[in-house]
Order: C-alpha cells, then sequence, then structure tokens
C-alpha cells in the first residue's frame, strides 16, 4: 500500500494483552481518503460529521484527531515553505477539545504532542547536513517541547491508573484499564522516539548525542522484552534495533534480532525488522551483507527496506549516483509522502555536500534539497548546473525540465521578473515542444506580477512589456491550448487601457469554439460602442455599426434559420443586447434598440438589479427617439403613473453626469437622455415648484446634454450664484465651459474648477478632478510650465495621476 495510516494509535495505541479497540467506519473512510490524498474531501467529511451532533463525546474527539491528521497529511505532501499553515492548522483543530477537559480529552492532548515531534522529525530531516546552529537550537527547542507534553500526558495516565485501582474513577465515560496501559505504552515509544531525534541533532560522538540514544536504548529496552509480542512491543523492537546501530552496539543488537527472529515476526513489521538487522549489519562494517540481506524485501514492497538500502548506498565510498536516482524513484513511485521525504532529505544532502557531484542527475536532487531546506539561491544554482550538463550530453528533455525547475523556483520566491526572463528564455527556445506555450505562458504570469506591484512609470513600461509578451505568445502558439487564454488576457488588457480598436482587433479571432467566447463576445461589445464614440467620421461610425450588428446579434439569437430570442438569458446576452442598443441609438435605429432591450429586461431569468440600473435608461432613450415619450417615462416611474417624478429627475441627471465624463464621447446617449429630462420636467409642470431643488437646475443640465450651450449657460449662471454650496451644480457648470473652444469660456472654467477646488476637501473625488481639469485647461490655453508645476506639485502631495 502507498500511504501508510496516519493515525493517533487508535489501532495501536489503545492495546493491552493483544486486543485493539476496532476503527469505526468514520475512521476507516478518513483513512482511506488521505491515503488517496483526498484532502479536501477529507475535510469536508470531518466537519460535517463534527457539526452533525450525532458523535458522543469520544467520538468528537476521534473525528477532531481525524482532521488534525488529514493536516498532518498535507504537510507532508508539501514544500517546506508551505508547512508551517498546516502544522497550525493541525494544532487548531484539536485545541478545543484540548482545553475542554473532559475525559477523552487526553487522546487530543497526545494527539497535539504527537503532532509537534512530526513536525520537528520533518525538520531534523531537512537541517540535516546544515550548520546553522541557531535552527538546531529551534529544533531542540520543539523537541523539548513536544517531550514536555508526552510526559504531561504519561503523567496524566499514571494518575487515572492510580484512580482506578483505587476504586476513584471520576466518570463512567472513561478508558478501559486495558486502554490506559496501552497508551502508557505508546507514550513510552514516542518519548524513545523523541530522545533519539535529540541525540541526533547534537554532533556525531559527542556526550550529549550518546547520552540522548543511551537514554533511548535503556527505555526501549524495558518495553521490547513485553509478553506476549504484541504490535506495540514489536514497535519497540524496530526502535531498539536501530538505536544500539547508532550506539554502534551491533554485537547486543544482533544477538537480540536473533532472539526475536524465532518468534514469528508480524508480516507487517517483516521489513521493518529486515531494515534494523540490514543498519546494524553496516554499523559492523559488513555493508556488503547488509545490502544483500535488503536485496529480497517481504512481499508488498517495504518503504523502511527501501530507505535502509538507500541509506547504505549513500555511505558508500564510491556512490552510484544512477543507481541512487532509480531508487528515490522507486521511493516517489510507491511509498506515502512521509517517506518520500525522508529519502529526499537524505539523498538531497549527500547530494548538495559533495564537491565532487559531477553527475546532471546529482545536481538535480541537490537543488531539490535547498529548496527543500529554503536555500533558493543554491537550488537555482544547481538547477542551472545541471541543465547546462543535460546539455552538454544532447538530453534535451531533462535540460528543459532543470531550466523550467529554476524559473519556478524563483517565481515561487515572487522574484517575478527574474521569473519571466528564465521562463520566456526557455519557451522560446523550445517553440516546437508542444508544452513550451506553457512555460511562456508562466512568463506573462510573472509579468503581470511585476506591473500588478510597480507604479509610476515602472507600471507603466512593465504593462507595456506585458502587452507584448502576449502578443508574442499569440504569434507563435496562436491555436496551442494556451492561446484562448493569453488573447482573453491581451484583449483584457487593452481594454482597461482605452484602446478599443487594438481590442477589437484581438477578439476578432475568437469564435464559438474558444472556451473565452460569452465573456469575449460580451467585451467585443463594449469594444465596438468604445470605438465607434472614438470615430469623427459618420461613414465610418456607420459602417462600424453594421459590422458589429452582423458580428454580434447572433450571440444573442443565434445563426441561419434557427434565429430565436434566447430561452433564458446568460450575462453575456444581456451586455451585449445592452451595447448592441447603443449602437442602434447612436446610428438613428431606435427600434431595434427597443426589441432588444424590451427583451433582455422581460425575459426569463430575473436580470439583476445592477442591469436594469443600466439598461432601463438606455430603453427609455429609445422609447423617446421612437416617439413613445409617455411609455419611457412610465418605464423610468416603475409604471406608477401618479408618482412624483422629481425621483426620475434626479436620476436622469445623475445618468448625465455619468455620460459627460465617459472617457469616450457619448453624444447621441446624452442627447436623448437630455430630451427625456426635458420631457419630464414639462410633464411635471407647475408640480416641480415643490421640489428640493428648483426646476432649472435639471432644466440646466438637460439643456446642455442637448447642446444648447447659450440657454443651459444662462441657467447655470443663475443657479451658481442662488446655489453656492452646491458643488455638484459648480461642477457641471465649469464643465460646460471648458467644452467651449473660446479662450474667454476656458479661463473662466479655469478659475472655476479653482474655486471648486479651494472649497472641496483635499483628497476627495471632487477634489481630484478639479485639479486635473486645471492641469488639462492650462495645457490647452499654453501655459505648458504651470500645467507642469502643478502637476509635479500634485505628485508631490500625494494626488492620484488620473
Amino acid at each position: 500500500m502507498k500511504y501508510p495510516t496516519f493515525h493517533l494509535l487508535l489501532l495501536l495505541a489503545l492495546l493491552a494483552g493483544g486486543v485493539a479497540r476496532a476503527a469505526s467506519s468514520d475512521q476507516r473512510y478518513m483513512d482511506y481518503l488521505r491515503a488517496r490524498q483526498m484532502y479536501r474531501l477529507a475535510e469536508v467529511y470531518a466537519r460535517g460529521r463534527l457539526g452533525s451532533g450525532e458523535l458522543d463525546p469520544r467520538g468528537e474527539v476521534e473525528m477532531a484527531i481525524e482532521l488534525s491528521l488529514v493536516e498532518v497529511a498535507r504537510a507532508y505532501d508539501v514544500p517546506s515553505v508551505e508547512r508551517k499553515g498546516h502544522w497550525q492548522a493541525a494544532h487548531q483543530a484539536i485545541a478545543p477539545w484540548v482545553a475542554a477537559k473532559q475525559p477523552f480529552s487526553l487522546l487530543a492532548e497526545l494527539q497535539d504532542a504527537l503532532n509537534l515531534l512530526d513536525e520537528a522529525e520533518l525538520e531534523h530531516l531537512e537541517l540535516t547536513g546544515r550548520n546553522d546552529p541557531t535552527e538546531r537550537q529551534q529544533l531542540q527547542a520543539r523537541l523539548r517541547q513536544s517531550i514536555d507534553l508526552l510526559r504531561s500526558v504519561a503523567d496524566e495516565l499514571e494518575r487515572r491508573r492510580r484512580e482506578r485501582a483505587l476504586g476513584q474513577s471520576r466518570t463512567a465515560a472513561e478508558f478501559t484499564e486495558s486502554e490506559l496501559a496501552g497508551l502508557a505504552r505508546s507514550i513510552a515509544i514516542e518519548l524513545a522516539r523523541a530522545y533519539r531525534l535529540q541525540g541526533l541533532t547534537y554532533p556525531p560522538g559527542s556526550d550529549d548525542r550518546v547520552n540522548a540514544l543511551q537514554q533511548t536504548s535503556e527505555s526501549l529496552t524495558r518495553l521490547a522484552a513485553g509478553t506476549p509480542a504484541d504490535a506495540l512491543v514489536w514497535r519497540a523492537r524496530v526502535a531498539l534495533a536501530r538505536a544500539l546501530a547508532e550506539l554502534n552496539q551491533t554485537e547486543q543488537g544482533l544477538a537480540l534480532l536473533t532472539s526475536w527472529q524465532t518468534e514469528t515476526v508480524p508480516a507487517e513489521f517483516a521489513g521493518e525488522m529486515l531494515a534494523a538487522e540490514a543498519r546494524l549489519l553496516a554499523a559492523a562494517g559488513r555493508a556488503d551483507e547488509a545490502l544483500a540481506k535488503l536485496a529480497t524485501p517481504p512481499p508488498g514492497g517495504s518503504a523502511a527496506v527501501d530507505l535502509a538500502r538507500l541509506e547504505l548506498l549513500l555511505s558508500a565510498d564510491q556512490r552510484d549516483a544512477a543507481t541512487v536516482e532509480s531508487l528515490l524513484g522507486v521511493v516517489r513511485a510507491n511509498h506515502a509522502p512521509r517517506y518520500v521525504r525522508q529519502a529526499e532529505a537524505m539523498v538531497g544532502e549527500q547530494f548538495a555536500s559533495a564537491a565532487d557531484m559531477t553527475t546532471a542527475g546529482g545536481k538535480v536532487l541537490a537543488a531539490e534539497h535547498f529548496y527543500r531546506a529554503g536555500n533558493y539561491t543554491a537550488a537555482v544554482a544547481a538547477y542551472d548546473q545541471a541543465a547546462e550538463m543535460y546539455r552538454r550530453q544532447a538530453n534535451r528533455e531533462r535540460a528543459f525540465a532543470a531550466e523550467r525547475a529554476a524559473a519556478a523556483v524563483m517565481q515561487r520566491q515572487r522574484v517575478f521578473d527574474e521569473a519571466a526572463t528564465r521562463f520566456r528564455r526557455l519557451a522560446l527556445a523550445s517553440v516546437d515542444r508542444e508544452d513550451s506555450s506553457i512555460d511562456h505562458r508562466e512568463a506573462i504570469l510573472s509579468l503581470a506580477e511585476v506591473a500588478r506591484q510597480a507604479s509610476g512609470d515602472e507600471a507603466d513600461q512593465a504593462m507595456a512589456n506585458y502587452l507584448e509578451l502576449c502578443r508574442e505568445h499569440l504569434r507563435h502558439w496562436s491555436s496551442g491550448q494556451t492561446a484562448a487564454e493569453v488573447r482573453w488576457w491581451l484583449a483584457s488588457a487593452l481594454a482597461a487601457r482605452g484602446q478599443w480598436q487594438a481590442t477589437l482587433d484581438v477578439l476578432e479571432e475568437v469564435d464559438s469554439s474558444s472556451p473565452y467566447y460569452e465573456p469575449a463576445t460580451a467585451l467585443l461589445s463594449t469594444a465596438y460602442r468604445e470605438r465607434v464614440g472614438q470615430l469623427s467620421d459618420n461613414s465610418q461610425r456607420q459602417q462600424m455599426v453594421r459590422t458589429a450588428w452582423t458580428r454580434l446579434l447572433p450571440a444573442i439569437v443565434g445563426q441561419g434559420s434557427t434565429t430565436r430570442w434566447p430561452t433564458a438569458w446568460t450575462e453575456s446576452q444581456r451586455t451585449i443586447a445592452l451595447e448592441l442598443a447603443r449602437l442602434m441609438l447612436d446610428a438613428g435605429d431606435a427600434s431595434n434598440a427597443e426589441k432588444l432591450l424590451s427583451k433582455a429586461l422581460s425575459d426569463p431569468p430575473e436580470p439583476p438589479p445592477e442591469y436594469k440600473d443600466s439598461a432601463t435608461p438606455v430603453l427609455a432613450m429609445a422609447l423617446v427617439a421612437g416617439g413613445k415619450t409617455a411609455e419611457a417615462m412610465d418605464l423610468l416611474r416603475g409604471g406608477g403613473a401618479s408618482a412624483s417624478l422629481e425621483p426620475l429627475a434626479d436620476r436622469l441627471t445623475a445618468q448625465l453626469t455619468t455620460y459627460a465624463r465617459s472617457p469616450t464621447p457619448r453624444r447621441t446617449e446624452r442627447a436623448a437622455l437630455g430630451q427625456l429630462l426635458l420631457e419630464v420636467l414639462k410633464a411635471a409642470g407647475d408640480s416641480s415648484s415643490n421640489w428640493k431643488l428648483p426646476a432649472d437646475r435639471y432644466r440646466a443640465a438637460a439643456l446642455a446634454a442637448v447642446a444648447n450651450q447659450a440657454e443651459a449657460r444662462q441657467l447655470y449662471e443663475s443657479l451658481t450664484t442662488t446655489l453656492p454650496k452646491r458643488g455638484d451644480i459648480q461642477e457641471e457648470y465649469a464643465e460646460l465651459l471648458a467644452e467651449s473652444d473660446m479662450v474667454a469660456d476656458r479661463e473662466a472654467a479655469l478659475a472655476r474648477y479653482a474655486l471648486i477646488e479651494s472649497a472641496t476637501r483635499r483628497g476627495t473625488d471632487r477634489w481630484h478632478r478639479a485639479r486635473r481639469a486645471r492641469i488639462e485647461l492650462l495645457m490647452k490655453l499654453g501655459r505648458r510650465a504651470e500645467a507642469e508645476k502643478l502637476e509635479k506639485l500634485t505628485r508631490l502631495l500625494g494626488g492620484r495621476e488620473n
């Protein structure tokens, strides 16, 4: 079986007299999910069971432990830089039950200690070969903490056993005597493991190391002598044999093995016993005999045997790199992540520390070790060396893999500019490979991060580089597996920068087979509408409207003889309908605009509120343009003919302001909306005298929208005098003056924007709009030096640049 059972020892720990508490169906299912690395499903299942209210107190603790073990498994399955969160989650999963102090909380406390010990063991593996005193001290502190927790649980167990012996059991819901005895022996074995790890943190041959290993040996000797020999006794025997090998007490160890082998060794311990014997033989200087023993592993394979073989191969004077690499591949393919990490640590440390390591495969293994140990610079250097060696050997496949790994390390460490350079170079050098587009895609993603983190001129340059890299991708891999995604990225970025013709050019390549067809077509409709607004030549505008209609309408109604309205409108189809309606209005086709939006707003499913807010005014404009003004007002009032028209006037005026400040002119829509607002004022008649603001406030906005500049200016001049604190009216008047080509009007607008700025709190949207407008007007008036000075001052004060 590739994946071992990660367990508190509910099968092994609760042993006494050879009798184990049976695993529940929940535990077996969780074991099954973890064994197949289905961690998310295991987490969801455990949380569901914990929240079901169906578990008894012990069942809750055991399920919390199962959830904790999911995070332990995840920790073994990810690089060291990603483990911290999983170890914390493992602790948090059982923390409530540790704090509850109910009779079975002891299991949660024990699991917490075991998790900490597992974390320390994995950390020790990956510190092998490194001589950082601070890291060693941190590891030793973690081990001491784990030992203290185990001792605390052991003391509590002993208290409970004494209470039970005296008939003073605290509650009926309590462990049995056999369970308490099994837990006590299990903790003793785990304490021995902790002592051994503690010893291995000291220099070889040092008194501290020898004393810790001797303490391990002595505690295990008592446990290994237990009768009958249940699973815990065999675990103790395996651990004792290893400790004796590390103490170089090989004669005693081999003698014990011989005596144990007179008994029937359980199948699950056959591989571990064989590995223990091989280590003792190797420690006795009989390495060839040890390797011969390991040449025939137990049926089904054994992680312990494979790891022991690897250990012996690495200790040989003349290491065969190819054999080591092959055996590491066997471990990776057949054994659990915790064994894989152990094998990788052993191999990587040996290869990383070998000054004479000249094989490319060895360099890769060293690089992997450096990466897991957090030495990313060394990892990249080793991958680069391996890639160069593979290139000299004409092994293009492995050279590619090594270069890709180096780039991935840079990307993972968020050195995005270097990662982008490496991924791009790799992809362009391997264009003939099918997967080279994936690396170029990674270059684009890395460059996107560079652009996102940059500011000012650097951000502009990074974005320009990003756009060029997207274009380069489409030149080389126009029909590859990544093309549709990159085309979408490029179009989205161009649209965000207002480059509408370029957006259209990119999106013209999108067809219905693209996975981005719907969002791309919706963006295409917006691009057409924005581009039409940029054109000054009416014939070009009309031609582009016709092109948009032909290109986009099939996305709503289909093509050929099967054209029909959607039975269920999508978000994309509604966006296209809105943009097409705007285009139709611009072209004077109110009828089609009305049809499109009437269907989009009324057909199922119910459109979201934000879509109604955007589409309803446009439908109203189409109705007005078609001579249906009363229907338009009724639509905007929500069908309530007796309702006040003041909210409608407010709404239309706000929409006019949005149109007036649009990056691209929206003259047609603005004019239609202005005409509708005039009709609303006409319908309101004398009732407008009861409104909060005078009707002229709305009439001025409407007249400006329909290009009746003279009357609009007269009204604004009066309004700004009678309502001097209304910043919105002041700003609308300044915008109206700024639209003029007359120098006097622009000077008047400049003065008015200065007043608005002085009367507005710094940093607000209106303040920034006034400051930007002043800079632009100074440029138009030819006062460049003043404009640049004001621009510089704005930047120094932390103002936005646009």
